[in-house]
């Protein structure tokens, strides 16, 4: 089985064997096109392809495969009570918590990584209740680059000392400090609405752009890289029954 978690910046395949996923890649959700969905698809010898999507335009093209392409939404119901505004939540946030509750049944808060930070919460019972969203940290730092005139048009992410001495330190120090600072006091917050003790079972970490401030993180969490596209498999076991 193929699954496909397609974000706004870049496209995460995985591929399955026996229930578990043994190879991961990306390509830029800005190239992709039919000719290259198709090279890769056709690469695999799998009859199913999952997909979780929250670009209409890639959705579409998926469609145009000569394949059995499921979706997760329309094909696949995420199984977890929704109390958030069922219209305008992604499913990839719904199978990130999916997912989250099949790795840690005591999990409440799930954060995870992307083109955005997204910031979601479950009930004891599992049912997902809502969350925060807030621009990502690469993100961050292109938005900087792109609107402030005397930037450059591309920022290192490099360490900074304690007071900044250069433009390139002073926007590090900001955006990484910055961003730790805010996901600590927010984790701190909700722990103590939920009366979470600070156990690593209660809040899940993913993403892929988390690496600039993973050390800074002052909280026990669980760490899955591939958590949506770990969740997709388990949907996916329904249809291969």
């Amino acid at each position: 089985m193929l699954v496909v978690d397609i974000g706004n910046t870049s496209i995460s395949w995985g591929v399955e064997r026996e229930g578990k996923l043994i190879k991961v890649f990306k390509t830029p959700a800005s190239q992709i096109n039919l000719k290259k969905i198709s090279k890769i698809t056709e690469s695999f010898p799998y009859k199913e392809i999952i997909v979780c999507s929250v670009v209409p335009r890639i959705t579409l093209l998926f469609k145009k495969l000569k394949k059995n392409v499921f979706f997760v939404g329309k094909d696949l119901k995420v199984p977890i009570s929704c109390l958030y505004n069922r219209r305008q939540v992604g499913e990839d946030r719904l199978v990130a918590a999916f997912s989250a509750k099949i790795k840690s049944p005591s999990v409440r808060i799930v954060i995870d990584f992307g083109t955005a930070i997204t910031f979601d919460f479950l009930s004891k019972k599992g049912e997902y209740l809502g969350g925060i969203i807030l621009p990502g940290i690469t993100l961050s730092y292109r938005t900087l680059s792109l609107n402030c005139a005397l930037l450059p048009k591309e920022i290192k992410m490099t360490k900074s000392p304690f007071i900044p001495k250069n433009t390139f330190q002073s926007i590090n120090k900001g955006i990484v400090e910055g961003f730790s600072l805010i996901i600590n006091s927010w984790v701190k917050k909700y722990r103590k609405k939920f009366r979470l003790k600070d156990k690593k079972e209660n809040v899940i970490v993913t993403g892929s752009d988390i690496g600039p401030i993973f050390k800074k993180l002052d909280f026990s969490f669980l760490h899955f890289p591939h958590l949506v596209l770990e969740g997709l498999i388990s949907l996916g076991r329904k249809i291969k029954g």
